[in-house]
């Protein structure tokens, strides 16, 4: 065969081969079309031709999800609960109109990026167009109202205002002024492995906030392909994007904890005039602000009156001063611009972007990118304070000379990237116990920017930084257990101190046949928390004796037998012995152990997920794992569990509420774990099935973010009709 014969047919056989492949590649059914595609566990798959067209999806399935306690989050933003639900909901508005979450949003949506303003625009449309195709689904409380832009944004503030006003409201704490509100305060966990150290020669990311299973915390799981648009993870019902999740190239994750963004300053007021206080040697004036809040049940509206200084609202009142709470975020809207950029960004270098807007609240936020590196920074909108006063504290607000002096930039705040340990975590301590030889520490930043006590770890986090410590390999099964760990930390050195208090002192129950069942499971208990663990159960019974025991002197003992420092350096060399008195405790509080046992159980074979269980309405399953701190059982499986119940059974309503592991291969790979189901429809098959088939037995599903995963695990497919409008702007 010639030469140009050669090449004739080497082209005829390209052809022919791209028309095999041709027959091969079905077309694709979706292409230019809005589709929700939801998964073997409810969770949708939103395809769309364009961002806005996913976001508008990403409203309509929220809604078709989660409708009211969606709509709940729009009402919290604007401050009007109260309106629906009566009294119970009147502090929290009190506390949204204080803050002017919605005002401020109005006024302030101009200073958006319009393409955010586009997607929430959409992700709303989606919201309202749901509404007006299902009018009996809308509660009663909603009406016929309709969601705007600014709606989710308020939300967007109201709900990360938890952070820097419960910094605010610390500091007056600490002075012993009672602020007139409340804010609640959140946990979680993080961790990061670099590729050095994982057996995929990858990063791994492990994504784990602490939040409430039910109200306004309540995370909703989604995966998304539109437009520039790709994401997998969580998000609040009200958001169009992922909050905590991943992209195709960047993972991202959040812990409670961060730099101090807010202060309280005195306002020393004019005794002839309580509207007026000192500033610079002359009188400034409060200027009240008053707000009128419906009731449900109540005929006339509450009338509320605030007072506003030039460094924010009076938050509390003694005598002749006045506090006032001044956040860095009290004008801020761009919140969810942030969390566009996370979900836009295509390495760590784009991240630090997002980060550079200054708009996310005090968190220790970490992230990895499939080029291999992983970041950490203790982020927040910081104020520059002037030197020479004590801003941990309230400051005097009568000069000029305490006022901030502008906002750190990013680059000041405390940071670290591919550091040389191989691994970093956060779960809710300082940045110098993160790891072992952390480079973070207090000498080198501002206070105000570490902004927590040296060395402060505690049993959760001390975990944490053992299994990262001691592993060279992850692998993505282990990166998973690391996740779902229920080993309480240290344990043994708690029955290593009964052994010896039952060797001098256990004579007196020899005879006590529960004495001697618990103390066997004690000593032969593996330290972990399984749901099917009598020993686990054992533990709990007979720490909550011991501290019955010892009253006032428990911490005392715990402080005795507790190292969690050894976990990043080396252990104490010398540790003080348990005294005779707390050695009595150790076997009295184990025979009452076994008594508490019988009286509530009628039986000592009773395992750990007989009493802690994960449920919802009348069906529960058993679980391991817990936050119970008092009993030495605070494990890297966070669960807040309730109170007891009548039939002595405690369960689960807070906690790890989006678990999540991502390992940064290409293509990414991801598994999750929510703790109860993704639907709020009672009749709806994805009500509760997460918490009898993942959450009970601590498994964790895959994300099935390609779409050829996808499309072997479908239970159902919506094809929706999306037409840009103006009108939800």
């Amino acid at each position: 065969m010639n030469r140009f014969a050669r090449v004739v047919a080497f082209l005829l056989l390209a052809v022919t081969t791209d028309a095999v492949r041709a027959q091969k590649t079905p077309p694709d059914r979706d292409a230019g079309k809005v589709v929700i595609y939801r998964d073997e566990y409810g969770v949708p798959h939103i395809y769309a031709p364009t961002t806005e067209a996913g976001a508008y999806a990403i409203g309509w399935a929220q809604a078709e999800d989660r409708l009211e306690e969606l709509l709940k989050n729009f009402l919290r933003g604007t401050g009007e609960m109260a309106a629906a639900f009566g009294p119970s909901e009147f502090d929290n508005d009190l506390q949204a109109r204080l803050w002017q979450h919605y005002d401020v949003a109005k006024k302030n949506l101009r200073r958006i990026r319009p393409e955010v303003l586009r997607h929430i625009g959409a992700f709303v449309q989606g919201v309202n167009d749901y509404l007006a195709a299902h009018k009996k689904e809308a509660p009663d409380w909603w009406g016929d109202r309709k969601v705007d832009v600014a709606m989710s944004v308020a939300h967007g503030r109201n709900f990360m205002w938890g952070w820097p006003a419960g910094q605010a409201l610390a500091e007056l704490r600490a002075a012993g002024v009672a602020p007139n509100l409340t804010v609640d305060m959140r946990s979680s966990n993080e961790m990061a492995i670099a590729p050095g150290r994982t057996s995929v020669k990858a990063p791994i990311l492990i994504i784990d906030p602490h939040l409430s299973w039910w109200g306004q915390q309540r995370f909703w799981e989604l995966r998304v392909h539109a437009g520039e648009l790709h994401g997998s993870g969580f998000t609040l019902p009200g958001s169009p994007y992922v909050g905590l999740g991943h992209n195709d190239n960047v993972a991202w994750a959040m812990t409670t904890g961060g730099p101090d963004t807010a202060d309280i300053y005195v306002l020393a007021l004019n005794p002839q005039n309580p509207l007026q206080y000192r500033y610079d040697g002359s009188w400034k004036t409060l200027v009240p602000r008053t707000v009128q809040i419906f009731v449900r049940g109540e005929e006339k509206p509450r009338q509320i009156t605030f007072y506003d200084s030039h460094n924010g609202p009076v938050v509390a009142r003694q005598r002749d001063k006045a506090f006032a709470a001044k956040l860095a975020y009290a004008d801020e809207v761009q919140f969810g611009e942030s969390f566009y950029l996370f979900n836009m960004a295509s390495n760590i270098q784009d991240f630090k972007r997002a980060l550079d807007l200054n708009q996310m609240m005090p968190q220790n936020v970490m992230a990895a990118d499939t080029s291999g590196n992983i970041y950490y920074q203790r982020a927040g909108r910081v104020p520059v304070r002037p030197e020479g006063y004590d801003f941990s504290k309230p400051v005097d607000g009568s000069t000029s000379k305490t006022e901030w002096l502008g906002i750190h930039p990013a680059r000041d705040l405390i940071s670290v990237e591919n550091p040389p340990q191989g691994y970093m975590q956060n779960c809710n301590i300082p940045p110098d116990v993160m790891m072992a030889g952390s480079p973070m520490t207090p000498d080198k930043t501002r206070s105000y920017l570490f902004n927590q006590p040296r060395g402060r770890i505690h049993q959760r986090a001390a975990r944490a930084v053992q299994l990262l410590r001691e592993d060279s390999s992850v692998t993505p099964e282990e990166a998973r257990a690391i996740a779902l760990d229920n080993y309480c930390y240290q344990y043994e050195r708690w029955t290593a101190a009964l052994k010896t208090a039952d060797e001098k002192l256990g004579a007196a129950y020899r005879d006590n046949a529960g004495y001697q069942a618990v103390l066997k499971e004690l000593l032969s208990w593996n330290g972990r928390s399984d749901r099917d663990s009598k020993g686990a159960l054992g533990y709990y019974y007979w720490r909550q004796g011991v501290k019955q025991a010892l009253g006032p002197s428990y911490p005392a003992l715990v402080e005795k037998l507790v190292d969690y420092m050894a976990a990043v350096q080396e252990p104490r060399k010398t540790q003080a012995a348990p005294t005779e008195e707390e050695l009595k405790a150790l076997v009295a509080g184990l025979a009452g152990a076994a008594q508490t046992m019988k009286e509530k159980h009628q039986t000592l074979e009773v395992a750990f997920g007989q009493v802690f269980r994960v449920g919802r309405d009348d069906k529960s399953w058993p679980v391991g794992g817990g936050s119970l701190q008092e009993e030495g059982m605070a494990t890297p499986r966070a669960i807040g569990f309730g109170p007891e119940r009548p039939d002595h059974t405690r369960w689960g309503q807070a906690g790890q509420t989006s678990t999540q592991v991502v390992v940064l291969t290409r293509p990414i790979q991801s598994w999750t774990q929510p703790p109860i189901g993704q639907s709020d429809r009672a009749d709806s098959p994805f009500y509760r099935d997460q918490a009898e088939k993942l959450f009970s037995p601590g498994r964790m599903k895959p994300t099935w973010y390609q779409k050829s995963e996808l499309l072997r695990h479908v239970s159902s497919r919506t094809e929706l009709k999306y037409t840009a409008s103006s009108a939800a702007n």
